[in-house]
């Protein structure tokens, strides 16, 4: 939950766990190198899943189990058509094909009823839930998210949003921010004017924040389902606002005292406190999960770094320690070792890649390497999957070290993932 800093502010002034979740996958292009793999006692590996279903909720499991990143999806093509017609389980025919889970669903009576069956448990189902048929993408997404947890012990953010901005050159250059469900589907328009609309965010209540040039200011927004309202109208830069996840309070940052500084404000766009006080230039704030921490950019020592404060604003330190060149910082929403991490876009020569930063260790590891331009990463909300945007593929979405690399909206950058929906 964050947004972006000096680019912005020139333009607008002119599955990490065991060993099924560590796999990477070959057939993604501009995967992570493999500098510190994860050796499982013979290497990577993924969970082979079968999906005989042809309908569309088929489809959407097979998307989520393989954006999940702990799984290898196989060609449904090659089952036999009296597997994929089936009353009952024949588990040594799924053997055969190669599956070590298959994952059915079925119409019964109003309902969609999902089936897990664990080839290594047996013949029985490990899962076997209903869902109401109105909403086949919702109930699709429901079911997975508990399989994650079968796997994992923590459930799936499938459902969860994503807020983007889609750009128009004609018949002039527009910006408009959208919504969508994290694998693409489902998208839903915030802003549908002629304007600047930049730097979406998504609050803990599926809110949408965003900076504005409607009014001809860089304004702050917000839209809670209906239309868009105005929240913060200072004189300057009213930009990259981001409600804390607990609710109540946006950070963003504010120039009407002359400076680029940061501020909290209520969402009726009254400042609460000002948070920095410094000659450079602060900006891109990013709540910690736990919303008593802020990560944000500054160029006090030279080029822009990541550094972190306390949501008072006390104490800042740096937190980038490498490259000349740091911004737009997401603090990982994660529970445990994942709410420690930090992602951000670094400057390696003439392009940008997407990197990550431990507060706890200081361990950096670089999530992409080389593909295009990649920038504004963005954490899922569990902190095991990653969005970023890509000059090669829109917005994509990969595991925590870069690993499977999927392309989820094409025609979108700036991603903020939004928090859990089921």
């Amino acid at each position: 939950m964050k947004r972006t800093l000096l680019g912005t502010t020139l333009l607008a002034t002119a599955l990490g766990i065991g060993a099924y979740w560590a796999g990477a996958d070959a057939n993604y292009a501009n995967a992570a190198p493999d500098e510190d793999p994860k050796d499982i006692g013979g290497g990577f590996r993924l969970i082979r899943l079968a999906v005989p279903a042809g309908d569309e909720v088929g489809n959407i499991v097979r998307r989520d189990a393989e954006i999940s990143a702990g799984f290898e999806v196989i060609d449904r093509k090659g089952f036999p058509a009296a597997l994929v017609k089936e009353t009952g389980f024949d588990r040594t025919a799924w053997n055969k094909v190669g599956a070590e889970a298959v994952i059915k669903n079925a119409m019964v009576g109003s309902q969609i009823k999902f089936q897990l069956y664990d080839l290594a448990k047996g013949s029985k189902p490990v899962l076997s839930k209903g869902y109401p048929s109105g909403d086949q993408r919702k109930a699709a997404h429901m079911f997975m998210n508990d399989v994650i947890k079968y796997y994992t012990g923590i459930p799936g953010v499938f459902g969860s949003r994503i807020a983007f901005v889609r750009t128009r050159r004609n018949p002039t250059v527009s910006k408009n921010v959208y919504t969508a469900e994290m694998d693409g589907g489902n998208p839903s328009g915030v802003t549908g004017n002629r304007s600047l609309n930049i730097l979406p965010s998504l609050g803990p209540g599926g809110e949408v924040v965003f900076t504005s040039y409607a009014k001809r200011n860089p304004d702050l927004w917000m839209s809670g389902g209906g239309g868009p309202t105005r929240v913060s109208k200072y004189p300057g830069l009213n930009l990259g606002g981001v409600m804390n996840p607990n609710g109540g309070s946006i950070a963003l940052t504010l120039s009407k005292d002359g400076n680029s500084e940061l501020y909290t404000i209520d969402t009726s766009g009254n400042v609460k406190a000002r948070l920095t006080n410094n000659s450079a230039i602060d900006g891109s704030p990013s709540w910690s999960g736990a919303g008593n921490q802020l990560a944000f950019v500054s160029n006090r020592n030279g080029g822009p770094q990541v550094f972190r404060m306390s949501a008072g604003g006390g104490g800042a330190s740096r937190v980038t320690k490498k490259g000349d060149y740091n911004q737009t910082p997401d603090w990982s929403p994660g529970e445990g070792e994942y709410a420690n991490w930090i992602a951000y876009a670094g400057r390696d020569g003439g392009g940008f890649d997407i990197f990550a930063v431990n507060l706890k260790d200081g361990k950096l590891k670089r999530i992409t390497q080389g593909g295009g331009r990649n920038t504004d990463p963005s954490w899922s909300p569990d902190g095991r999957l990653l969005s970023w945007s890509s000059s090669t593929g829109g917005i994509v979405i990969a595991n925590e070290d870069g690993n499977n690399q999927i392309s989820v909206i094409k025609a979108g950058t700036t991603p903020d993932w939004g928090p859990r929906r089921y």
